[in-house]
């Protein structure tokens, strides 16, 4: 809220860092995540563990809106400027007029599709000031009952 917000952008691998989220999310909610990494690690500008910090984010949103045998999926990809992490999920999905409202803070989908579940509606807002905070950004597309995708997108780091 202050504008104080600092990410220390550095050459940050990938590969290494989706693979510990994947791991970390495993381990915490015993729940299998489906990794696609390309052969070549990929170097962005980021601050790793703010990076890190999304990620999680969004991985756990993707196993705390899904039912439990639901696939979730995280890919990694890279042209020769940008590097995207995909987090997929076939959960319950965001209808398309709240799917921007979810970047804000202190909103949650509507009662009715989200009640039991913990949270506070914060996750994302801080998801996307992250992001926004190490030149990235963050979309989302989703649909009622068949899931959501979430991306993020970060520059390639040029020495």
């Amino acid at each position: 809220d202050s504008g104080q917000l600092i990410c220390a952008s550095q050459p940050t691998a990938l590969l290494a860092l989706v693979a510990e989220c994947a791991a970390m999310a495993e381990q915490v909610r015993r729940r299998p995540i489906r990794l696609q990494l390309p052969a070549a690690d990929v170097l962005v500008a980021a601050d790793p563990a703010r990076l890190q910090q999304v990620l999680l984010n969004l991985i756990d949103n993707a196993v705390k809106y899904s039912q439990a045998e639901a696939p979730i999926e995280v890919r990694l990809w890279a042209s020769a400027t940008e590097a995207r992490i995909a987090v997929q999920d076939q959960g319950i999905g965001i209808p398309l007029p709240q799917q921007q409202r979810s970047f804000e803070r202190f909103y949650r989908v509507s009662e009715g599709m989200t009640r039991g579940r913990d949270g506070t509606g914060l996750g994302l807002a801080i998801a996307k000031a992250l992001m926004e905070a190490m030149a990235g950004t963050i979309q989302v597309r989703s649909s009622p009952g068949e899931g959501s995708l979430f991306t993020i997108t970060l520059p390639r780091w040029r020495p």
